[in-house]
């Protein structure tokens, strides 16, 4: 089988090195209830020195433009994910070409998209692209709604993974906002959004 022709959006195999950085006590909100964290990124690799812990929030905004999605590989490089949930109302070529990927090399076991039916006709390309790749993958499935939603949740065997914000997975702004969390009420809850929602057939 010859080798697969590297991402050069999302490198998988790139080692994710451990960081030695500390944080910063001062940078720490404690309640009863949770515990978040406050930071501004340009880079995830970079800036991110670990996941939430569980009842952890991290509240996150960009100073660059990165894709959402970079979200997924960050989290999935450590923490193989057995399903994956997402929303967006835009996503591009290279995005679905790396999460097959990730999909195919069992980084992700099972997923399922939402995406926003306008998707049919500005794109038809890139859906059409989608539906192709996902005839031969059962554990993929793609759904459409009227839906402007911007959220990802992924279910690890111990973490409740929930990202949700403004960015899409798709070009983005520079400045742009984004909650980490790692919460298993709040990914229960974000969940009944792909069982509750009207879907369009396509």
């Amino acid at each position: 089988m010859p080798e697969r022709k590297q991402n050069k959006f999302f490198d998988f195999n790139k080692p994710k090195e451990v960081s030695e950085k500390k944080e910063k006590p001062s940078a720490v909100w404690t309640s009863k209830y949770v515990v978040s964290h406050f930071q501004k990124l340009e880079s995830i690799e970079n800036d991110l020195l670990r996941v939430p812990t569980a009842g952890e929030f991290f509240f996150l905004q960009s100073d660059k433009a990165f894709n959402a999605f970079t979200f997924i590989p960050f989290v999935s490089k450590t923490y193989p994910v057995k399903e994956l949930f997402a929303s967006t109302y835009s996503i591009s070529r290279k995005v679905i070409d790396a999460l097959i990927e990730m999909h195919d090399k069992g980084m992700i076991e099972q997923i399922t998209l939402l995406i926003s039916e306008s998707m049919i006709k500005r794109n038809p390309v890139t859906i059409e692209n989608l539906k192709a790749m996902c005839t031969t993958r059962p554990n993929i499935k793609v759904l459409y709604a009227w839906s402007h939603a911007k959220i990802c949740i992924m279910k690890t065997s111990d973490f409740h993974f929930v990202i949700e914000g403004s960015g899409n997975w798709a070009e983005n702004a520079h400045y742009e906002q984004y909650l980490f969390a790692n919460d298993k009420g709040l990914y229960d809850f974000r969940k009944q959004l792909f069982t509750n929602v009207e879907m369009i057939k396509y």
